[in-house]
């Protein structure tokens, strides 16, 4: 995880989490539900700064998916 105050990088991977909101834009991320499990992993100096990215909210969703096909 970031230490980094960069609202631009996901929190959890270090990538870009390609938030549009300081653009003054409509962004996916005001739309995306973002898991509870995730949330919980941001660090609290980067919470409320900086938006996990679509492709971890995604690897989390398949995981599950992959989780219950196997029960």
């Amino acid at each position: 995880m970031t230490d980094k105050n960069d609202d631009s990088i996901c929190p959890l991977c270090q990538q870009k989490n390609r938030c549009g909101v300081k653009a003054a834009s409509n962004c996916w991320c005001m739309n995306t539900q973002v898991p509870e499990v995730l949330l919980a992993k941001i660090p609290a100096h980067l919470k409320g700064i900086s938006c996990v990215c679509n492709a971890c909210i995604d690897r989390y969703w398949l995981q599950q998916r992959l989780n219950a096909n196997e029960e």
